[in-house]
């Protein structure tokens, strides 16, 4: 009788004692956009069956940054008031803060360095899909998400990946390199598997896996793998500066191309992420 061989990244999540929590709400929500005919009901009542969330959730929306004359009194009134995107990337974002819990209580300095990265990423990505005619939604859920195979190696292998990174740094396919000779994968294949085990659609795991590099043959969301390739460089240039990792490297290179960018566009587009952070800094802070 033929044995099954377990997939190495599975038999890796398997053995994990406390993996993130899969992100249902956020899953549920994002399968919405693509429903013409969405409820706003079915909005409410999604966000509403987590009632830590919704007051979270409202507490960002009633923040400088996003009320207006007179705060929403509730999710309804919220999504009517700034709109079902806007809600969602708040909502995703709280999500997405939660299961930073791994990493902060093993190493805070980092993890408020990958928190400030991660939603960088995720707004840089959004900005992006609106140049490229890329689902929005698509493109901050992949970009949230992007570095959550880092969270799990951390968690697990602890202050051994923090020698990984210290010594090859955070970015790039050095970093690749190291983690497949330590471990046998890399954190974006790890997050990729992680996510299709949350049931996030294919288009965002594929974003994920492919965020350091593009696979041999060309797929249908190559636009949008590109989009978060290309937001991970830019939101690394951004935070440490050209000298340190500069967009220009072969991923961000070949997603340039495959976006049709041009050097050219990079400063007036980065001056368009830092305005659109500066709308959601209350997001970059982590949660108390």
């Amino acid at each position: 009788m033929p044995t099954c061989t377990l997939n190495p990244i599975d038999h890796y999540l398997d053995r994990v004692e406390h993996l993130p929590p899969a992100p249902l709400v956020a899953v549920q929500l994002l399968g919405l956009f693509s429903d013409p005919d969405r409820d706003i009901d079915r909005i409410v009542e999604l966000v509403s069956n987590d009632p830590a969330l919704t007051a979270e959730a409202l507490r960002r929306c009633n923040s400088a940054s996003f009320r207006g004359a007179e705060p929403a009194a509730d999710i309804f009134e919220a999504v009517n008031r700034l709109g079902f995107y806007e809600v969602y990337c708040i909502v995703a974002t709280l999500i997405a803060a939660r299961t930073m819990s791994l990493v902060r209580s093993k190493d805070g300095s980092y993890a408020t360095r990958l928190w400030r990265h991660t939603v960088t990423t995720a707004v840089a990505a959004s900005v992006l899909a609106k140049r490229v005619h890329v689902e929005e939604a698509m493109a901050f859920t992949a970009g949230l998400l992007h570095d959550v195979g880092k969270l799990v190696l951390v968690s697990v292998e602890d202050v051994n990946y923090a020698e990984l990174v210290r010594k090859v740094g955070d970015f790039g396919p050095a970093l690749s390199a190291a983690e497949e000779s330590a471990i046998g994968f890399t954190h974006a294949a790890l997050g990729a598997r992680l996510l299709a085990r949350w049931g996030l659609p294919e288009n965002v795991c594929l974003a994920v896996q492919f965020h350091h590099q593009f696979p041999a043959a060309a797929t249908q969301y190559q636009r949008l793998q590109a989009t978060v390739s290309f937001a991970n460089s830019l939101a690394h240039e951004m935070i440490d500066g050209p000298a340190s990792t500069p967009a220009a490297t072969d991923a961000s290179c070949v997603a340039m191309d495959s976006l049709k960018f041009t050097t050219t566009e990079i400063t007036p587009v980065i001056q368009q992420i830092r305005q659109a952070l500066e709308r959601v800094q209350n997001l970059l802070q982590m949660p108390r």
